[in-house]
């Protein structure tokens, strides 16, 4: 399913999402995955993603999954190149408000789960970087020239705290770069819509019946104090173990993509 390229229409340094090509393509063959609207999904796939995330996660009710599942638009399922499983998945949705008198779109990322046996930080980042390609996707095909465009997620693990900071320049908060009020206006109304509890003091989200990961921490992110993301994101957020999350937004614009974050994008 090949779908479209998203065409620079400036020079290298300054790109803009623009004109859509034939190249652009949503489909990853070498891992197993591929963008699906969530109205497409058979049963066999809703359950075999509910089986998956209890897998990775506890505290995960099939009432919960499904109303969660049924809210988003897209999702990213990656198979087993023998189809013979399912090997993780990521979702997605967006969000329109009007803050501060600006239009605003909000991609919001529901879960994301590797299934354990299958190398779960390649799965993760090919996973993450289809989940992104349609975002800018849906970028291009944007007909209000003044709308910002924001991915909004809420971390409780490290480990997709740290993958945006390989592919994005500037998010919030970061350490050096607290949420302003602006962004916490933002995202308190993000949260509000979501119906999720939003503390604008800490930046943390608190989930009524917060799922957990089975393991919270791989054994080099453990030993990894050295990293400034590592240290701010345990300071910021210590309930991490409790499901307590970090509420960050990124800026999405051409601009804001380091080279990692330009190659998954462009090329």
């Amino acid at each position: 399913m090949v779908l479209s390229h998203l065409a620079p229409l400036m020079s290298e340094a300054s790109r803009t999402v623009g004109i859509i090509d034939q190249d652009y393509s949503l489909i990853d063959e070498r891992h197993g995955m591929a963008v699906l609207s969530v109205a497409s999904l058979t049963p066999l796939q809703r359950s075999e993603m509910l089986a998956l995330l209890q897998t990775c996660y506890t505290n995960v009710s099939p009432a919960q999954f499904n109303r969660d599942l049924d809210e988003k638009e897209w999702v990213v399922l990656a198979r087993d190149l023998d189809g013979a499983g399912m090997r993780g998945f990521s979702t997605l949705r967006t969000i329109r408000v009007t803050v501060d008198d600006q239009p605003i779109v909000a991609f919001y990322s529901g879960d994301t789960v590797a299934r354990p046996d299958t190398h779960g930080s390649a799965t993760t980042f090919a996973g993450t970087r289809l989940v992104i390609r349609k975002m800018f996707y849906e970028m291009s095909r944007s007909q209000v020239p003044q709308e910002r465009f924001v991915w909004f997620t809420i971390n409780s693990t490290i480990k997709g705290y740290r993958l945006t900071s390989m592919i994005f320049r500037e998010f919030v908060p970061t350490p050096g770069r607290p949420l302003s009020q602006a962004d916490t206006r933002l995202i308190a109304e993000l949260c509000r819509i979501k119906g999720l509890a939003f503390d604008s003091a800490t930046g943390i989200v608190r989930l009524e019946n917060p799922t957990r990961p089975r393991e919270l921490f791989s054994q080099g992110e453990a030993t990894r104090q050295d990293d400034p993301y590592v240290r701010f994101f345990r300071l910021v957020n210590p309930a991490a173990d409790a499901g307590e999350r970090i509420a960050s937004l990124i800026e999405l614009t051409p601009e804001n993509l380091t080279p990692v974050g330009e190659r998954m994008v462009f090329r």
